[in-house]
């Protein structure tokens, strides 16, 4: 059984975004997903974004994947790791947590 892949792709560069989806357009097995900075405000460059606490929940998402494993490892309760990660996505002007840690990556807010 074959498995479908879904590709991200995340260049800078229009020409080589088109580049990359032609070559893979004829694969009944790829499926391309929007880019997660798609629309992003290049304003939240401008500031000095995030907390202390605010990275350290990021930096523990990138790595973990689940507020619950977050909740474990910072002995934070649910609730607050979701009440800071609204904040964060605020902050940042995205709308998930995968556009959230991209950015702080990029940005240089979290390793």
């Amino acid at each position: 059984m074959k498995r479908k892949i879904k590709v991200c792709i995340l260049a800078s560069n229009p020409f080589i975004e088109a580049y990359i989806k032609s070559k893979f357009s004829d694969d009944p097995l790829v499926t391309f997903a929007e880019n997660p900075l798609h629309g992003i405000d290049a304003s939240v460059l401008e500031q000095d974004i995030l907390t202390p606490t605010e990275q350290k929940i990021l930096q523990a998402i990138a790595e973990l994947g689940t507020i619950e494993a977050v909740s474990e490892r910072l002995n934070y309760h649910r609730a607050t790791v979701k009440r800071y990660l609204c904040r964060i996505y605020k902050k940042l002007k995205v709308k998930s947590s995968a556009q959230a840690t991209y950015l702080a990556f990029k940005l240089g807010l979290i390793r």
